[in-house]
Formats: structure tokens, sequence, C-alpha cells
């Protein structure tokens, strides 16, 4: 039988069910109380107790599994609860920019800390687009008047949905700027991570600048998408062109940019420490090629934006790097399992789940001294 088979391999099942957990609790029709969320985490906690106790260890450590998935879904989505938006209206608004993204035709910007007479619940973000803002960076108060709305609901059936995708960003309305955005004096100091991501933020933003600079048009813009994560700069007709061709999701950095930064650079500093015998014969030239690697690799993912899926799979190469560094061979079964519960659990925090993340979760790996 088919669970038999598995009995060896019941670990790599643990993150199937902490996934099952999760699409559990998205699949209810109405929205449980946080409580039962840290009443599931609760259970989970002591059913994990048990199983380690060695008694009925296979189901109990499932139903942990299970359990803790639906715990941290439901907790995850009642930490970025935010007011959304119900009605169309016009607000005046101060507020400090947490992020802007250059488009085609001016800025997008991410506002938190927003204050306004205008709403009867105030949400904890608010995007707008606005036709001119050169001159605004990432941490600057601004004061501004803006139509918004709230975020838009699928198309269709069965497509994505933004406004599930903007509430876990704990944006609850989205709009555009009429005029222009006047900087403010700031309402107050910002905080050790305000600062940090300003800096991240100003960062991207001067390298987006630099790349379109060096590459007028729709050039810069790819490049910029590939590297900073910023798509605003492509042409309608390019980016049209991409998803005709169905190439579009190259654009949208994941594991296939992070195992070309991560692998080639790896590949590179082998190859020049290679060629350096006094250097080759005395040191693990491997371990500090993979070190910059990592190094190279982790800088990529905080000028990225740090995408979700970009997220996941850059948990996965690291493991692959630090496996490299360490010269093993064993990167299967056990390893396998606890890259994707790592992977599974970066999803949980996001709490957006796609396709090919759940595909590689459902999947576990055998063992290499399985007979299948």
């Amino acid at each position: 039988m088919f669970w038999r088979g598995e009995v060896g391999r019941w670990p790599l099942w643990l993150p199937v069910a902490l996934g099952a957990g999760a699409a559990l609790y998205f699949a209810l029709s109405f929205e449980p109380s946080v409580r039962l969320g840290w009443a599931a985490i609760a259970v989970a906690v002591a059913a994990g107790g048990l199983a380690a106790s060695g008694r009925w260890r296979v189901p109990l450590a499932l139903v942990a599994a299970l359990l803790l998935g639906f715990g941290l879904a439901k907790t995850r989505a009642a930490a970025v609860a935010t007011p959304v938006l119900d009605q169309p209206l016009i607000a005046h608004l101060t507020a400090r920019i947490a992020s802007l993204e250059p488009r085609a035709h001016g800025v997008r910007l991410v506002l938190e800390n927003v204050r306004s007479g205008a709403f009867v619940q105030t949400p904890l973000r608010v995007r707008v687009a606005l036709r001119s803002g050169g001159d605004l960076h990432a941490g600057d108060w601004v004061s501004l008047t803006a139509k918004l709305d709230a975020p838009s609901a699928p198309v269709e059936p069965g497509a994505a949905d933004i406004g599930r995708s903007l509430y876990f960003q704990s944006i609850g309305a989205t709009g555009f700027v009429y005029g222009r955005a006047r900087t403010i004096v700031a309402a107050g100091p910002p905080g050790v991570m305000q600062r940090m991501r300003q800096g991240v933020e100003d960062l991207r933003a001067r390298m987006t600048r630099r790349i379109q600079v060096a590459l007028p048009g729709s050039k810069g813009g790819v490049a910029a998408a590939l590297i900073t994560g910023t798509r605003g700069g492509i042409s309608e007709e390019d980016e049209s062109a991409l998803r005709d061709a169905g190439l579009a999701h190259v654009l949208a950095i994941a594991g296939l940019h992070m195992a070309l930064v991560g692998g080639g650079l790896f590949w590179l500093v082998r190859a020049v420490l290679a060629a350096v015998p006094a250097i080759a014969l005395r040191y693990p030239i491997k371990k500090w090629a993979a070190g910059a690697a990592l190094v190279a690799s982790l800088f990529y993912l905080v000028i990225s934006g740090a995408e979700t899926a970009f997220d996941n799979y850059s948990i996965l190469s690291i493991v692959c790097v630090i496996a490299r560094a360490l010269r093993s061979h064993n990167f299967t079964g056990d390893t396998t399992g606890d890259t994707v519960w790592s992977l599974f659990c970066e999803i949980q925090r996001r709490s957006r789940i796609t396709l090919n993340q759940l595909v590689v979760g459902s999947i576990p790996t055998s063992p290499t001294n399985s007979p299948n």
C-alpha cells in the first residue's frame, strides 16, 4: 500500500500538512476568531510535544502540522489586518512615503502613518499614483489630495485577487493624486526599522535611476525590473508583447534570477581562484566561492524588493549554497523536507500561496537509499 511505503518518510509530509492547514483557513466561508487561531497553535504545540514522546508519533505530528498551518495563517491575517475602504471618496491626507516605484507616467507611492479626517476607519497603508514625483524619496512626509477607492476585486472567477494581495500588505485603499504632493515636516522621528527600510528603498531608487539613465527607454526598464524589481519603466507596448509571447513571468524576479546570480558568481569566483595555484592548492576555494555567492544572493534579495516567490526560492538557494560549501552530497530526503518546511513557513508568514510553491511542497522526495 502507498502509506506503507511512506512510513519511513513521514517527516517529508509535515510541510504538506502545514500547507493543507493554511489552505483550510482560506477555504472557510466565514472568518474565524483570532482566538481560534491561537488555540490551534496551542493545540499544535501540545500535539507536537506528545509526538516527541514517542506515542502515536506520526498521526500526532501530522495533526500538529495541520493545526499549526491553520493557526499561523489566521494569526498572520490578523497581524496585517487593516480597514478597507468600502466606497470611493476624495480625501486630503498627510502620510509618510513607505516606498515609491517609478512608472511610465509618474510614480506610484505606498503611504503609511496616514492621517485624514475623511476616513471613518483609516487604513494602515494607502497606494496612490502620482503624475510627477521625481523629487520625492522614501521616508518623506507629504500632504496631498487623492481620489481613493477599495482595492480591485478579481476580474473573473479564478483570476488573480489583487485586493487580497494588497490586504496582506496592509493596503486598504488605492487611487490617484490630484495635482502635486507637497513635502512637509515629519510628524515624528523615524524608528530604527523605518530608517533601515528607508535606506534600502533609497538604494533601490538610486540604482533604478542610474540604470534608466544609462539605458533609456524600455531597455532600462527591463534591466531595472531584473535588478531592482521596479517594472514601471517598461513601455506598455513591450510589456504587452512579452505577455503575448508568454514571457512576462521572466521579469518577475524568482528562482531563475537567484540561480543565475548565485550560481554565476560561485562559478566565476571559483574559476578565478583556481587560476592561481598558490591559492587553489592551499585554501578551500570552494567554500570561499560559496561564501561570495551567498553574500551576493542576499544582497540581490534586498535590492530586488524581496517579493514572496523570490524569498522562498532564496531559502532553497541558500540551503544549496551551504550544502556545497560543506561538501555535502546528501541533498535529498531529510534536507529537502527541512527546506520545504522552511519554504512553507515563509509562505505562512506572507499568506500568499502560489501554485508552484504548493507543487514543490506536495512532492515528498525519496531518500537516495530508497528502492524507488
